[in-house]
């Protein structure tokens, strides 16, 4: 069973990405979906922080689809850099927080991992929907670190996934800011 639904989620989040870089609003069904799938992998998995962020993503995938409409995909203008050290200190410090409590009161299995690419992942997904370019940073950190996350819990497709959203990320930085 875990298998079929891990090809599922891998599937449908290849999909969700290719799209977010072409810039095409469907992406989101996609998101969702995957999400969804994810949700189910990550509790069975017993990544807790992780299974937190698919619920997140599944309600993202509405408020992406509808601000996306909103905004017909034009991009934002890039953020100053005191705005994204102000992210980074702010997604550390609740971190640091989350693995704390993931560590405290769960059997999390790597809490303090799961805690950054969660927290993280939250505040790149809200730059993601509101079309902020550098959104594809975060995501290069955030994807590289997943692949150790879910080698360690044995979900090895999910890590080549992860692998692919590395690079996939850095596409989508030459995409939407190089470019």
């Amino acid at each position: 069973l875990l298998l079929p639904l891990e090809v599922f989620a891998v599937a449908s989040g290849l999909g969700y990405t290719l799209l977010l870089i072409q810039g095409s609003v469907w992406c989101w069904l996609f998101g969702l979906l995957s999400a969804l799938t994810f949700l189910w992998l990550c509790m069975y998995k017993r990544i807790y922080a992780e299974s937190a962020l698919q619920v997140f993503y599944v309600a993202t995938a509405v408020m992406g689809y509808l601000n996306w409409g909103k905004s017909q995909g034009e991009l934002a203008d890039s953020l100053p850099w005191s705005w994204h050290l102000g992210i980074v200190a702010t997604a550390g410090a609740l971190t640091l927080v989350s693995a704390y409590l993931l560590r405290s009161l769960t059997n999390a299995a790597v809490p303090l991992i799961d805690s950054f690419t969660t927290v993280f992942a939250v505040f790149a997904t809200l730059l993601m929907i509101y079309l902020v370019p550098e959104n594809w940073v975060y995501w290069i950190v955030i994807d590289a670190v997943s692949i150790y996350l879910y080698v360690k819990r044995g979900l090895y497709l999910t890590a080549g996934l992860f692998v692919l959203y590395t690079g996939m990320a850095l596409y989508g930085f030459v995409e939407w800011v190089l470019l």
